[in-house]
């Protein structure tokens, strides 16, 4: 069983998102060099590939489960798929499968909102859109949710 994320309280009002298809953050992105630690730490982890997103906007990043790993097909938005990073002018948003109860955490306390398929019904809660990290602490909680992705696919604990 997962431990609670116990996230803390985003600072500052939401940002601007799109409520249609595709799902976007308006305003709000974090610096170039804060999104580019964010991605080079997903795709490091463990048994992920990086590949283009099959969901999402062109040049969007997809963590992607090696065809061998073991995993939780739950915890899939497509094919092995878990999440992915969006590119600019969306700079650093992103869209992950979590558990249900850390979806509501996570929207709850501020980071993130859920899916608007989700809202529509057409997907289970879960589906999350993660605002961009601002700065280095905001990247320390985006870490450990996108870490929370992770081992709900795979049961292990993503390394900050």
């Amino acid at each position: 069983m997962l431990t609670p994320l116990n996230l803390s309280q985003r600072v500052g009002p939401k940002p601007e998102t799109t409520h249609g298809l595709p799902h976007a953050q308006i305003t709000q992105h974090g610096p170039d060099e804060i999104v580019d630690q964010m991605r080079d730490w997903a795709f490091s982890l463990p048994g992920v590939n990086e590949a283009h997103s099959l969901v999402s906007v062109p040049g969007a990043r997809a963590m992607v489960m090696h065809d061998e790993a073991a995993c939780n097909h739950e915890a899939f938005m497509i094919g092995r798929e878990i999440a992915h990073i969006h590119p600019k002018p969306d700079n650093g948003s992103m869209h992950v499968q979590l558990p249900r109860e850390d979806a509501f955490e996570v929207v709850e306390k501020g980071w993130g909102e859920h899916h608007t398929l989700v809202d529509l019904g057409r997907r289970p809660v879960g589906l999350v859109m993660v605002y961009s990290p601002r700065d280095k602490a905001e990247l320390i909680i985006i870490k450990s949710i996108l870490g929370r992705s992770y081992e709900y696919a795979t049961s292990k604990e993503a390394a900050a």
